[in-house]
């Protein structure tokens, strides 16, 4: 049976938009338990959203664990094949928000490419995030960031030391104390406004992209560079719209080395979709291949104006006590055989519609 004009909430047709997508470019569902072993999520902490874990003891006395992150149970259990694992999920995650008390259920959806990770693939999944967004609104952002790149330059004889906290200083774009930092611990002149350009850098990635040139180092750097000119001409092929070059977008390196990226979407005062390529997690889980994903938080989208579905219809029919029930079931089947909307009621407040039947005049 073929339902005609069925009226979507915003999460629900962006679920279904995003669903539809990712399976039109070869992407397979997976579906993932609800829980996992606690240990899982203990040893990689860092790599989670939040680090709080809704945790149980089973009946056999095992730790357990309802899971705070889908990718972590992909990599997991994904066995490693030849070419790409290509997947993409939409599951429930148990986690705490950020100034929230207590636990929350949060559908993501998303998607992870596993195994031989190449240029073109980087590519797809960029202008998959792009396109996801877009699903929500035209009025989004994607901005890039490149792990590699900022690692490489930290190479040029940054102390370990600092590197943490200068990192945390250039995700929130403070050039002061970042410079100041920078300083104290002797770093040379060169080094030291190369990564203060990146710390305020912030411009279309097209544009960006002559802007680092000349901040190029080493050998490292170029490569991370001539992967983001890459990235550029493939995303224009595409005709991705809304990409920016953002070094503040950084993830934990034990974790995370190439291209990264968030996504925020007019409206929402958070970030809505994150990712990037995390081969060093499959290292770290004694996995020897490349990985690249992202995550849509659907919960999100709470915060946008008119979230619900459209309560209105193609026909109002207005009924009272008098009304046979006859009548009334009449006038709804005609009115769905011919592929319209229709809502029975006794009441048109709060109801709007193109056409209204009132079946009091015949009662």
């Amino acid at each position: 049976m073929q339902y005609k004009n069925v009226k979507l909430s915003k999460f629900e047709s962006a679920l279904f938009d995003m669903r539809m997508l990712f399976e039109q470019y070869g992407y397979s569902q997976y579906k993932v338990s609800k829980f996992e072993q606690y240990d899982l999520y203990a040893k990689n902490k860092a790599f989670l959203v939040s680090d709080n874990v809704l945790t149980f003891t089973d009946t056999t006395g095992h730790l357990m664990a309802l899971k705070p992150d889908v990718t972590l149970s992909i990599v997991k259990n994904t066995v490693r094949e030849k070419g790409l694992s290509k997947l993409y999920y939409s599951e429930n995650v148990y986690r705490t928000h950020q100034g929230s008390q207590g636990f929350k259920e949060i559908m993501q959806t998303g998607l992870e490419c596993i195994g031989e990770v190449d240029l073109y693939s980087t590519a797809e999944v960029l202008m998959l995030a792009a396109k996801s967004l877009k699903a929500v609104s035209s009025d989004y952002i994607l901005d890039i960031s490149h792990m590699g790149f900022i690692s490489a330059l930290l190479s040029e004889n940054v102390p370990a030391e600092i590197t943490k906290e200068l990192l945390e200083l250039i995700s929130q774009k403070n050039s002061a104390q970042a410079e100041s930092l920078l300083m104290e611990a002797g770093v040379s002149e060169k080094v030291k406004d190369a990564i203060l350009a990146l710390t305020s850098l912030y411009m279309p990635l097209s544009e960006a992209l002559s802007s680092i040139e000349p901040l190029i180092l080493n050998n490292n750097m170029q490569v991370a560079f001539d992967e983001l000119k890459a990235i550029d001409s493939l995303m224009r092929i595409y005709g991705t719209e809304n990409l920016y070059l953002d070094f503040s977008v950084i993830n934990d390196m034990r974790y995370y080395n190439g291209i990264i990226f968030s996504g925020y979407i007019k409206g929402i005062s958070d970030k809505v979709l994150s990712g990037g390529r995390y081969d060093n997690l499959l290292k770290r889980m004694k996995k020897e291949a490349g990985a690249i994903g992202f995550a849509f938080y659907l919960d999100t989208l709470e915060q946008l104006v008119n979230t619900s579905a459209d309560t209105s219809v193609d026909i109002l029919v207005i009924y009272d006590d008098r009304t046979s029930p006859e009548k009334v079931i009449d006038a709804m089947e005609k009115a769905v055989s011919q592929g319209k909307t229709a809502k029975a009621s006794k009441s048109a407040e709060n109801i709007s519609s193109k056409e209204t039947l009132d079946l009091r005049e015949e009662a």
